[in-house]
């Protein structure tokens, strides 16, 4: 049974934030200085041709994967046509793919005609909320007619990405459960810079465990990522200090503004930060201060707990520290997920060696985390 994709650390990610401009307004979006600005099509070649020779001299990485960023990319398509194209002309000497996400509003017959001829090379993922009603409510796109059916038609691997607001967590497994039924595979995330409450972790609570017995009973649905995590098997309780770091921010990845400047990740770009924009070279990304937060060094949950040092130095001014309101979420998705894999592996008729450990490891982790009632919880969670 696949437990999860652990991704390539021989793969550099060089992200180009291609515009800052967007046509949608979503809720949660954390980009608060959107505006009409765009990067060039011959800055984004220099820094592609510079990148490329950074991974071929490199020991560290092997191919180069070049993500288009906005706002929302589409509104500079001709940028991103032409550095395909230019691509595709053998310009740089190691392996590449492009990638993208999309709101999809934006994808005429034109576009999708040029996606379909250039799928090999061009990877894209779509953005989408649940039901009509959950994406109108997130995302306020009634006035576009989106083509969801082309995402799976062309890249049937790649799950539409579905954010998780306050208003439409309430209607989660249906959104989800719809989703699937149309023949997607979903991701999905927390909205972050939300004020989650207790009320609302008894509600993701009761909305994952809707997910989990649809998921038992139909064993050929994907599974929503956060009930699968391989990594809430391990280290519970939590034995080392050290925090787990979620991301290559800054070491595995580079983003380049409008204005060819290089920062970390697209977190810490303008669009997001404005004139606290932090660029990649003012901070030591491989620091213990970098992913240590001293209020969670004891927490059972912390290197499950997903952080972000883009969004944390948004919210609260150190990458590092974390969003507290997060942790009875974290606590419910824990909670949750581990029920799933040890019914799930319960159920199985034969297991192979692989799964029987995943199993019990599953089984001893949910035996730590049973104790912990999220009613009462306080964070961190220590035993």
């Amino acid at each position: 049974m696949d437990w999860g994709y652990e991704g390539s650390t021989r793969r550099r990610t060089c992200m180009l934030m291609v515009t800052h401009a967007c046509n949608l307004n979503c809720t949660y979006c954390y980009e608060t200085h959107k505006r009409n600005a765009y990067m060039s099509t011959d800055l984004a070649k220099e820094i592609i041709l510079r990148e490329a020779q950074f991974v071929s001299e490199s020991d560290t990485f092997d191919e180069l994967e070049i993500d288009f960023m906005g706002g929302e990319p589409f509104m500079n398509f001709p940028l991103i046509k032409s550095v395909v194209e230019w691509l595709e002309q053998g310009v740089i000497s190691v392996p590449w793919i492009c990638f993208a996400t999309t709101n999809g509003t934006l994808l005429t017959d034109e576009i999708k005609a040029w996606l379909r001829e250039h799928k090999d090379n061009f990877i894209l993922g779509a953005s989408y909320d649940g039901t009509v009603k959950m994406q109108s409510t997130n995302r306020g796109t009634d006035k576009y007619k989106l083509d969801l059916d082309f995402f799976r038609e062309v890249w049937s691997t790649q799950p539409l990405h579905m954010t998780i607001s306050k208003e439409t967590l309430p209607t989660l497994a249906e959104g989800v459960l719809d989703m699937q039924a149309r023949g997607h595979k979903v991701e999905g995330g927390l909205a972050e810079g939300v004020d989650w409450t207790i009320e609302d972790a008894l509600m993701y609570r009761e909305q994952l465990s809707i997910l989990k017995d649809a998921y038992l009973k139909d064993t050929t649905l994907t599974p929503l990522n956060g009930l699968s995590r391989y990594v809430i098997i391990y280290d519970l309780p939590a034995t080392e200090k050290v925090q787990q770091k979620w991301c290559g921010t800054g070491k595995y990845m580079a983003t380049y503004d409008i204005d060819g400047k290089k920062y970390g990740c697209h977190m810490f770009t303008p669009v997001v930060l404005g004139k606290n924009a932090l660029l990649s070279d003012t901070v030591e990304w491989d620091s213990l201060e970098s992913t240590a937060d001293d209020y969670c060094k004891t927490c059972v949950l912390r290197n499950f707990c997903p952080t972000c040092p883009g969004f944390n130095y948004k919210y609260r001014g150190h990458i590092a520290v974390r969003d507290k309101r997060w942790c009875l979420m974290v606590l419910a998705e824990a909670i949750t997920a581990c029920e799933f894999q040890v019914e799930r592996i319960a159920a199985m008729d034969k297991l192979d060696e692989k799964d029987a450990q995943h199993g019990q490891a599953a089984l001893e982790a949910y035996q730590v985390l049973r104790h912990l009632d999220i009613e009462k919880s306080r964070s961190p969670y220590t035993i």
